[in-house]
């Protein structure tokens, strides 16, 4: 069978972010649905050309989804329908562009719409965690909502039997009767489920995540798992002209076209993402993607554009090509695997993986007695562009020093720049590796010595954090430090507290980018051990309480370097099912606890640890106690400690930023600790796809932010995805059109308070000012 050879045959050009939807109407139409608010008609014009008609309007935030409602008895001629940021979904006149039809129900972002098969019928999904079918004959009348899923509903459609599938960022698709009654549940995705599509009268296909497409019997039964991309796959769309023919799209710049399951041909964009793929009636292939274009290719060659046009898009994806094709330590990024592989036990021990993390490469090893992966350390590699400079976790330094701490132990890696002040270095090296801080002056020295710096710079007393611009307090230099406040006022940030002279805080040493995981450190044991024991007492109506011994073997599990039996670790387990209204002293522990690599490794493994995660997320309910949100937020954020807690906390990512966006009414506490989650995800996924989604999380979070210390942590967020994101200029686009957050930035910019906290913030907000 000859593969027919999909060229350009056009670009369509109007919008002025991410098209993150497209579909097809009557006519050869096509409807685009963007974030920059607005949704279009484009309508066919000679050969091969489009024109822009209808420019859709009424939404206030981001239109994430769009499709053609075919005529009904309240909309004769038929309705273009939107979901969006705003919770809402308008319905449209096709021809005027004049709403027709609202509806609210939703109560966060509304991601996909579709018609039902019955005559007036729309369904829609949302990140809300439900579907729902409406009767837009009767608008007034309520829809039947579909509840169940633990994670943001990315896709519902009605398949040919009538039955509802709804495909969940918790990995499942769940099937339903109309009368909003569970079939059953389907699983084999490993991770979020995107997208679904009706493939035949008897079968459906999903795609996820995960790079895989399922196909599936329409009462549950995978028939078969088809594998070609090597990144997310967003959108599927069946193709009317190809027999058992389909497309898909994802991330990488992707679009792949199937034929029965068998991959016939791969389309090459210039962008980094392509959001969503529909197909015409005549077989032409319509994409909309991350850098606002939409284009349209097609295996006619009638219709292909002219040779120029052709050629400067090649071009285009030349380039980006090479850009994937780096180098580092021998590895090609683009091809290596991101670290959700690391979520799959490994086979044997000492089983070795090469894993993408952002622009570096890292190897991991297996450890069957620890049950998780290791990290060994960065794959080093050099990059041509820049001789002298070695690469280390994605950034190029002039030094990568081996430092030796202690006998046995592989060295650590210590990387500096010449521009960097040593005694900042030094800090970094320490709070990152939990070193004593006594070592401040042996490891600053090290450097002066080996990086053979001209001059010697002197230490102070009142160092200054790189990240914080706080004073450290060095343990032996006497117990009273003027300025530092008791303990219970200490920055869990830094574990210290804040003393800090305006010369202190330098802009030489820049908030954004930040490269590392932070934590909540300090804690008062006794108050912990106090409060368990007397809720202790109120378990089971003082049912078979914990006695002394096992409360403080269970609060001794807090300590950084503990060791522990399994019957404590058991125990804990056990407190975590008490009741929520006596419950935040046993997630005061747990946060404390899963700093501890050997115990972060038992509380998320493979077996215990997805549904202890899950079980966190109901915590974060907006009706549940402040105090539990808190420490809920508090023991995410220490997860991020070691990797098996990273890794589950970063599967749930979707999940926890819905979470974050939902919550109202937060106290001070509860800001920071919201805040520090969400820059740990930055850190995390900055280089990542997942980048514009946590930025707008982070958007909306610092619109509900009062505490100063709070806003800074989420401004240090911001900054980080600013710098290091693949889509900078639509992130630089949605800090912009956020005229809130864009004003206080330009505001706090100007000023040069004496208060810390809001001297950080100004230079901060000069940081990120820097990046639009």
């Amino acid at each position: 069978m000859a593969i027919p050879d999909y060229k350009l045959s056009a670009i369509l050009n109007g919008h002025s972010m991410d098209v993150r939807s497209v579909a097809a109407t009557k006519e050869f139409c096509i409807l685009s649905a963007s974030r920059d608010r607005t949704a279009k008609l484009w309508h066919p014009e000679g050969v091969k050309e489009f024109v822009n008609v209808i420019t859709y309007k009424g939404h206030r935030n981001f239109v994430s989804c769009i499709c053609w409602v075919p005529p009904c008895v309240s909309f004769p001629e038929g309705l273009v329908v939107t979901g969006s940021n705003d919770n809402t979904i308008l319905g449209y006149n096709l021809q005027d562009g004049t709403v027709l039809l609202t509806l609210e129900g939703h109560e966060n972002a509304v991601c996909s719409v579709s018609p039902g098969r019955d005559s007036g019928m729309l369904l829609s999904s949302s990140w809300d965690s439900t579907a729902k079918l409406w009767n837009i004959n009767n608008p007034q009348s309520s829809p039947i909502s579909f509840n169940g899923h633990q994670a943001a509903v990315w896709a519902v459609v009605e398949l040919c039997d009538g039955t509802i599938a709804t495909a969940s960022a918790d990995k499942s698709i769940k099937l339903w009767k109309k009368n909003h009654e569970l079939k059953t549940t389907l699983t084999g995705h490993t991770d979020c489920v995107r997208d679904l599509a009706v493939a035949s009268t008897e079968t459906f296909l999903s795609c996820s995540n995960d790079a895989s497409i399922k196909l599936w019997s329409n009462n549950g039964q995978c028939l078969n798992t088809f594998y070609g991309h090597s990144n997310y796959i967003y959108s599927i769309s069946i193709n009317p002209a190809v027999q058992n023919g389909f497309a898909t799209s994802g991330e990488g710049g992707s679009v792949r076209l199937w034929t029965g399951g068998d991959c016939i041909r791969e389309i090459r964009l210039p962008v980094q993402s392509v959001w969503s793929v529909t197909c015409l009636e005549n077989g032409d292939i319509v994409t909309g993607s991350s850098d606002g274009v939409i284009r349209v290719f097609t295996k006619d060659p009638a219709r292909f554009a002219d040779e120029e046009t052709i050629k400067n898009f090649e071009e285009e994806v030349e380039k980006i090509q090479a850009s994937s094709e780096q180098e580092i330590g021998g590895f090609k990024v683009s091809e290596l695997p991101g670290p959700e592989v690391l979520l799959e036990p490994g086979k044997s021990d000492g089983q070795t993986k090469l894993v993408r993390r952002g622009a570096a490469v890292k190897c991991y090893s297996w450890s069957v007695a620890e049950n998780t992966w290791n990290e060994i350390g960065d794959v080093m590699g050099a990059n041509p562009a820049s001789e002298g400079k070695t690469m280390y976790q994605g950034k190029e330094y002039d030094f990568v020093f081996s430092v030796d701490i202690k006998d046995g132990a592989p060295p650590i890696k210590l990387p500096y720049n010449k521009t960097e002040d040593p005694w900042a270095a030094a800090q970094a090296f320490i709070h990152r590796n939990d070193l004593p801080q006594g070592y401040l002056e042996q490891v600053a020295n090290f450097i002066i010595t080996n990086a053979k710096l001209d001059s010697l710079p002197a230490s102070s007393n009142g160092f200054a954090d790189p990240l914080t611009g706080e004073s450290r307090y060095v343990p032996g230099s006497g117990t009273a430090v003027p300025g530092l406040p008791p303990p219970s006022s200490r920055d869990p940030f830094t574990g210290s507290g804040a003393y800090v002279t305006q010369a202190a805080i330098s802009t030489e040493k820049p908030f954004v980018p930040h490269d590392s995981y932070i934590r909540f450190d300090q804690a008062n044991i006794k108050a912990i051990y106090d409060k368990l024991r007397e809720f202790n007492s109120k378990v089971g109506d003082g049912h078979n309480p914990l006695s002394d011994e096992q409360l403080q073997n269970v609060v001794k599990l807090g300590e950084l370097n503990s060791t522990h039996d399994p019957e404590t670790l058991t125990l804990l387990k056990k407190m975590l099912e008490w009741p929520k209204e006596i419950l935040f002293p046993v997630l005061d522990v747990t946060r404390l606890a899963v700093r501890n690599k050997q115990i972060n490794a038992q509380m998320f493994d493979t077996k215990y640890g997805p549904n202890f995660v899950q079980y966190l997320l109901t915590l974060l309910a907006p009706d549940n106690l402040p105090a539990n949100i808190m420490l809920t937020m508090r023991v995410l954020v220490n997860a991020f400690s070691d990797l098996p807690g990273e890794m589950l906390v970063l599967a749930a990512r979707e999940t926890v930023m819905h979470s974050l966006i939902c919550l109202t009414q937060l106290n001070n506490n509860t800001q920071v600790a919201a805040c520090s989650l969400l820059l740990n995800l930055s850190v995390a996924l900055a280089q990542q796809p997942d980048s514009v989604e946590l930025a707008e999380c982070v958007l909306q979070l610092l619109n509900k932010i009062t505490d100063n210390e709070a806003y800074f942590r989420g401004l240090v967020a911001l900054g980080t995805l600013l710098a290091e994101s693949p889509n900078k200029i639509q992130l630089q686009s949605k800090i912009v059109s956020h005229t809130q957050i864009h004003s206080r930035l330009k505001r706090d910019s100007t000023t040069n308070p004496s208060d810390a906290t809001l001297r950080k913030i100004s230079i901060c907000s000069q940081q990120v000012l820097r990046l639009l």
